[in-house]
């Protein structure tokens, strides 16, 4: 049975390349990806170009999935930071140990959430913008500044340049 991943992604400013590079390393592998979005239909990317998602984030079933993905750009920190049914979707699948993934300043979702406590991770920054770290920190994370991190079945990484590998990193974790 092939493996199934969990894309979330924010209703309106998604980072195109993290989406497009992540899915393509996730299908490459024989990995089975659905996508997901605030409100499900169409979300749009930040450079304007859209996708038609699979289901809304409040439909989801983490059992459903092997691993829980978090898409970064502009709109994560505006839609996704604050859902609490994406809270409990990533508390479900820390609590069941599936892999779970983010990239770009979505990594900060998972401090929030709490599961990053302890555990090294790294997120999207650039010199007089450090919040993504200082959020990390705050929630006990131990930033580590590389392009991809992996602790345990948590996998990080810092922006679109990394998001090939970071595909691979996910479907590495998920054979």
């Amino acid at each position: 049975m092939s493996k199934k991943a969990l894309l979330v992604v924010a209703q309106n400013g998604y980072q195109p390349i993290e989406y497009a590079n992540t899915r393509a390393e996730l299908e490459k592998a024989g990995i089975s990806v659905s996508v997901a979005s605030p409100n499900g239909g169409t979300a749009t990317a930040s450079d304007g170009s859209s996708i038609e998602t699979d289901l809304s984030i409040k439909d989801a079933d983490i059992d459903d999935f092997d691993a829980l993905v978090i898409i970064g750009g502009p709109g994560a920190r505006e839609s996704l930071s604050a859902l609490p049914e994406l809270d409990k979707l990533i508390k479900s699948a820390y609590e069941k140990g599936k892999i779970i993934a983010a990239i770009c300043i979505s990594p900060t979702i998972l401090a929030e959430a709490g599961i990053l406590r302890g555990k090294k991770a790294t997120v999207w920054s650039v010199p007089g913008n450090e919040f993504g770290i200082e959020i990390l920190k705050q929630h006990g994370a131990e930033y580590t500044a590389k392009p991809v991190e992996v602790d345990g079945n948590i996998i990080t990484a810092n922006g679109p340049a990394a998001a090939a590998d970071f595909g691979k990193k996910i479907a590495e974790l998920l054979s």
